[in-house]
């Protein structure tokens, strides 16, 4: 199997941290058939998610992130991540999110 032909990741609880980011941020910016990233019910913070919206301005075929239950990501995280779609990366149209934790507009925007 090569692992640049994954269309789908999913990470869910599997505690990734901070310090795994870097090596994800890495295969998103390189694999060009992957469309879909769940990260749910991990204890990573912005400064990860900053990696993945940087990973997601050279991957043009992410459409789909899932971040539930990411009890550290704050609107700060997400504010970097909406200004890296509406800026670079416009494929991504599905974002999920725990519902009621960060900002509503800010929310609404994604």
């Amino acid at each position: 199997m090569n692992f640049h032909d994954m269309r789908a990741i999913d990470f869910s609880h599997t505690g990734f941290h901070d310090s795994h980011m870097c090596m994800l941020g890495e295969y998103i910016s390189s694999n060009p058939s992957l469309y879909s990233i769940v990260l749910d019910g991990n204890p990573f913070t912005d400064q990860s998610l900053s990696i993945i919206a940087s990973a997601l301005k050279r991957n043009k075929t992410v459409a789909h992130l899932s971040i539930k239950d990411c009890k550290e990501i704050t609107d700060a995280g997400i504010s970097h991540l909406l200004k890296t779609i509406n800026e670079n990366n416009m494929v991504l149209f599905q974002i999920d999110l725990t519902e009621g934790v960060f900002d509503p507009e800010l929310a609404h925007e994604l």
